[in-house]
């Protein structure tokens, strides 16, 4: 992992660290493939750097998607800061419904 400016962020680079906006929400998952018009929303957002994946290391296998259990305290924890946004609350929602439908036995 290392530490690139902004400016020196080059096409196709993998963010190594989630990025992270000032409320403490995710704006990029950790494994995101960069491309130019990321990269220049980035700078529209004045984020200053990133942490990209060097290229000694392996980018983790994102062709199958990956399903992450969380509880229903860990969902609203994590929603907490952001769940007056509309679109937030949809997503807050949708993910609770998916779990509690994950977590109901069906007949």
């Amino acid at each position: 992992m290392r530490k690139v400016l902004i400016d020196k962020i080059e096409d196709d680079m993998v963010l190594a660290k989630p990025l992270m906006g000032t409320t403490g929400n995710v704006l990029l998952s950790e494994g995101v493939l960069l491309k130019k018009s990321m990269i220049s929303r980035l700078k529209n957002w004045d984020i200053p750097f990133v942490y990209v994946q060097s290229d000694s290391e392996q980018p983790e296998d994102t062709s199958s998607p990956t399903t992450v259990a969380v509880s229903t305290g860990e969902l609203d924890g994590i929603f907490s800061d952001v769940i007056k946004n509309p679109i937030m609350k949809i997503i807050y929602e949708a993910a609770r419904d998916y779990n509690h439908s994950r977590s109901t036995p069906s007949n």
